[in-house]
């Protein structure tokens, strides 16, 4: 197999060379700003509270036991914000002392007279860095294999990509993800071609970065697997008759010691954003004080593999933090409530995927890819052996991590965003830099990329809700998902800008919320929270019945993703219904004085919002709040009709 060029071709040869580079420097420029004002205006999504507080107490105090089950490397660069400000952090309350991350974090968000929006906007400009250096190599490698053409198609169709401009710009671990399991893989297979000492050390740097940046790291064990084999098979040559494969034996082999040399660099770079250090507590931090779950629950959850990680913990293989993180993704990860289509389960769908490529990928996007295919495979089809083994020397890494990143996401239970398959996309938009290789193609990706970029300007800056035609636009995606493919408790301000200009005076106002903000911080003052288990701190509990009015509810909340009372409406449900309705009975405004009475207003609350948000299930929306908050004006006689009225099979959520 021949070796890949020594190095990119050079950016500055030539005045052709120097315009083609400023315009990826101005994209890339673009990209940034686009997310960053973007997220200007949306408020915290849920993930970033914990992000941002881990990350500052990582940096701040050496304390590694908030929030291990995401990265450090994104949290360590986030948490730069409120270092560089001085952030308070509440480090005198039992919470700290026992590791309750999410109301610590909360604390530490808005509790402290801290600048939260400021060091949220920063830490969310760090992160985009992340997206930027995922850019910058997506126009590398498509400019060194499909030329400047095809580097700037490639680029151009990433910068306005409304996947990439969403999550780059929040405070979270899903770009870094992405990015390191893009570059990893592709330092190893240079490794592997190269064999020396200097292409060793920059793939084990990226090893290593990719352990730290997400869990998700550990998938570069079966994706090194496979470029193991690959690489052998390539590099040897077809085996004949008489057998040529014990050299392929021995390459193989020898690629499986490379493989070993880049697992121990990985776990070496891993070791150091964790100080070398085994304990997860700070310096002066008592015994007591360790994860908010103890190991011994954590470990009956992970089955078999508890044994892989009794076995590390003893060895001292790992930081006990990663470990700990790992163990949490994986046992959180066997069984999850999600929504998709209609449906409600805690097992996954193999077409949750899929389905979410397919619907927020924009059209041109689609068409592009669709195109690059059907001319690859036409050119692959009439190609000898060599172009053959040549194309497959360039694109085998990153289609076998997309190839491994797409299956592992198919086969998980963990079905709540198309943020776990940023991954599979940089490998096609590189492979769209093919499409400058002829005069029609080039003008077709132009026209293409100019409707993309469209696209991408009609949904901004709601880039989370990108979804294409489709479904029929954003407005119907959340009859098909709900959580962080589309509703993250981002949608606030948009919230508080239609209340400020639709409300009448006087005019009731009811908000059912999905997230960890907190909505008055954003000036959303409703007369009434209705009763969410996903809040972080939630408000007094009021004792009155529901009057017409204004009800704003996420949109993970109106398909009750997280209820439980989510799904068909039982006669069972019923029942307790009419049972705690007779007790709580309208004029019934007083609060109850026994406990237990306070227990059953609850249950009647959370059975009063079911049934609500399954009469609201059947009809549109009457206003969005960016999407993710759906706006019903409710008159008296919706009320009687969702709180007094049959319940049958037309409550289900309908999809079109």
């Amino acid at each position: 197999m021949p070796a890949p060029p020594r190095r990119f071709p050079p950016l500055t040869r030539g005045w052709r060379d120097v315009a083609t580079t400023a315009l990826a420097a101005a994209l890339l420029a673009i990209f940034w700003g686009s997310a960053v004002t973007a997220s200007r205006e949306k408020s915290q999504t849920s993930d970033e509270l914990a992000h941002l507080g881990a990350g500052y107490a990582y940096d701040r105090f050496s304390d590694f036991r908030l929030h291990p089950e995401n990265g450090i490397l994104p949290q360590r660069i986030i948490g730069l914000a409120p270092l560089a400000a001085g952030a308070r952090f509440p480090l005198d309350t039992e919470r700290w002392r026992t590791s309750k991350t999410w109301p610590l974090c909360w604390d530490f968000f808005y509790g402290e007279n801290n600048l939260s929006d400021w060091l949220l906007l920063c830490a969310r400009s760090l992160n985009t860095l992340f997206g930027v250096a995922l850019g910058a190599l997506i126009f590398g490698l498509a400019r060194a294999w499909h030329g400047r053409a095809g580097g700037l198609i490639a680029l151009g169709f990433f910068a306005f990509s409304p996947n990439f401009l969403a999550h780059s710009a929040l405070a979270t671990s899903d770009l870094a993800a992405a990015f390191t399991l893009t570059l990893a893989p592709w330092l190893f297979w240079r490794h592997l071609q190269r064999r020396d000492l200097a292409s060793g050390a920059l793939a084990g740097l990226a090893a290593g970065l990719a352990l730290a940046a997400k869990h998700n790291g550990v998938l570069l064990a079966p994706i090194y697997f496979l470029l193991v084999l690959l690489e052998a098979r390539l590099a040897v040559g077809p085996a004949g008759p008489a057998g040529r494969l014990p050299a392929v034996v021995r390459r193989a082999a020898c690629n499986f010691g490379l493989a070993i040399g880049q697992a121990l660099a990985g776990m070496f770079i891993l070791w150091t954003f964790y100080h070398f250090r085994l304990s997860p507590r700070g310096p002066g931090m008592p015994e007591f004080a360790q994860f908010d779950w103890a190991w011994p629950s954590l470990l009956t959850f992970l089955g078999a593999k508890r044994h892989c990680f009794e076995f590390a913990l003893q060895l001292r293989l790992l930081p006990e933090a990663w470990l700990y993180g790992l163990g949490n993704v994986l046992a959180g990860a066997a069984a999850r409530p999600a929504f998709f289509a209609g449906e409600h389960g805690v097992h996954g769908w193999w077409q949750f995927f899929p389905t979410l490529f397919l619907v927020k990928t924009t059209l041109a996007l689609l068409a592009a890819l669709g195109l690059g295919l059907a001319l690859t495979l036409g050119r692959l089809r009439h190609a000898d052996s060599a172009t053959r083994r040549r194309w497959a020397g360039r694109y085998a890494p990153l289609v076998a991590s997309a190839f491994v990143i797409g299956l592992t996401a198919m086969l998980s239970r963990l079905n709540i965003g198309d943020r776990h398959i940023l991954a599979v996309y940089p490998v096609l938009l590189i492979a769209l830099g093919g499409l400058a290789a002829r005069r029609w193609t080039l003008f077709a990706a132009g026209a293409l990329l100019a409707g993309h970029v469209g696209a991408s300007l009609a949904i901004r800056p709601h880039y989370l809700a990108g979804f294409n035609a489709l479904i029929g636009g954003p407005a119907h995606a959340h009859r098909l998902v709900a959580d962080s493919a589309l509703d993250w408790g981002q949608d606030l301000p948009a919230l508080r800008n239609w209340i400020a200009q639709q409300r009448r005076r006087g005019e009731p106002f009811y908000l059912g919320y999905f997230g960890s903000a907190w909505p008055p911080h954003y000036d959303v003052r409703p007369t009434v929270f209705l009763t969410t288990t996903t809040m972080v701190v939630r408000p007094p509990r009021l004792h009155r019945e529901w009057q017409p009015g204004i009800y704003a509810l996420s949109a993970t909340v109106l398909v009750e993703t997280y209820s439980r009372f989510r799904g068909p409406w039982t006669a069972q449900y019923e029942q307790n219904y009419r049972t705690l309705r007779g007790r709580f009975a309208p004029g019934t405004a007083s609060p109850p004085a026994a406990s237990q009475d306070d227990a059953d207003y609850a249950h009647y609350d959370e059975l009063r919002l079911a049934r609500l948000c399954k009469f609201l299930q059947r009809r549109s929306p009457d206003a969005f709040a960016g999407y993710s908050i759906l706006i019903f004006r409710l008159s008296a006689a919706d009320l009687r009709e969702a709180f007094d009225g049959p319940v049958g099979a037309t409550h289900r959520l309908r999809v079109p």
